[in-house]
């Protein structure tokens, strides 16, 4: 059986025992080149729900917000390695009631990035598949291309190191082999250009990266960790704390802030990167937060249930005790 049976099977069962009233996952676009996210309300459409390399919504951006769903309201989601990781930063905080969700766990072999993939064409992308490492693409004119799907995979997914859901109440089909964890630390290879800069260099990075924000909430919008939708800081009139100026400092400080909001939570699964429309590299910034919070406290968001996010506990013995 395929993961896709597995997810359409078990959500037909949630849905007729009556375990949920809805069950959140993925279906085809417009057409067979996108994925976008499904909402199922009866078993009977299940058939609907799809799983492939183009699955690349985290779904638990509809669990935030403290589930503004109907009151009492059960949930059914699907969630990759990396949404697990979320759901589990807002279930550590208290941020969403455990008791409603029921979540199935997809193992993942990597997501395609569909914008690189963009790239490659001057007309419209109609059908994207994927058999044995390569994807086969087609557009609206008739041109097809192949690629090694390692060479089109989403950042993110080039040095996952949890392929498998953290937290499941059940996993569509076996899990895929996870990177050996013990005593390794993650790969930071990918913001190691930026730490080499000088501090002057740095800042004048960020200001040029961040120029380019048009501050439309996008990143903010798909965030499944940022939660504080009717009193965030970016948005406040009264009083001001962000200037609406059109300036490149006040476009840093905007993104500035939402990486320190979400410090401690973000498992950089990207989504902020793909929701940019001017595609600034957020996604970065938020690996080199992720990295000082590792190489300071040892903690890796999203990764254990059981365990206090970094910054809601203090220990004597951590380098910051003395």
């Amino acid at each position: 059986m395929s993961r896709q049976d597995h997810i359409r099977e078990f959500a037909a069962k949630a849905l007729t025992e009556g375990r949920v009233d809805y069950f959140i996952g993925w279906k085809q676009g417009h057409n067979a080149s996108e994925v976008v996210p499904a909402f199922v309300k009866e078993a009977a459409a299940v058939d609907q729900l799809v799983w492939n390399e183009l699955c690349h919504h985290n779904l638990v951006t509809f669990l935030k917000r403290n589930m503004p769903d109907p009151a009492g309201a059960k949930i059914g989601v699907c969630v990759k390695g990396c949404d697990s990781r979320t759901l589990v930063a807002l279930l550590q905080e208290e941020l969403i009631d455990r008791d409603r969700l029921y979540v199935v766990g997809v193992p993942c072999d990597g997501i395609i990035d569909r914008r690189r993939l963009e790239k490659e064409f001057a007309d419209e992308i109609v059908a994207v598949s994927c058999s044995d490492g390569r994807v086969s693409v087609a557009t609206r004119k008739g041109n097809e291309k192949e690629f090694a799907k390692e060479e089109v995979l989403l950042d993110a997914c080039t040095r996952c190191r949890y392929p498998n859901a953290v937290y499941a109440d059940d996993v569509a089909g076996p899990p895929v082999p996870e990177p050996d964890r013990d005593g390794a630390k993650p790969d930071w290879s990918d913001v190691a250009g930026y730490e080499s800069l000088s501090d002057d260099e740095k800042q004048a990075t960020l200001e040029k990266v961040y120029s380019a924000c048009v501050r439309c909430f996008a990143c903010i919008h798909v965030c499944p960790v940022c939660v504080c939708w009717d009193k965030c800081v970016n948005r406040s009139r009264q009083p001001e704390l962000v200037e609406q100026k059109v300036g490149t400092k006040q476009k840093l400080l905007f993104q500035m802030i939402h990486m320190f909001h979400v410090a401690g939570r973000c498992p950089s699964c990207g989504a902020c990167d793909r929701a940019c429309p001017v595609e600034i590299p957020l996604y970065l910034l938020h690996r080199k937060m992720n990295k000082e919070i590792y190489d300071m406290f040892g903690f890796e968001p999203g990764t254990k249930l059981d365990e206090k996010p970094v910054f809601q506990l203090f220990d004597v013995n951590d380098r910051f005790g003395d």
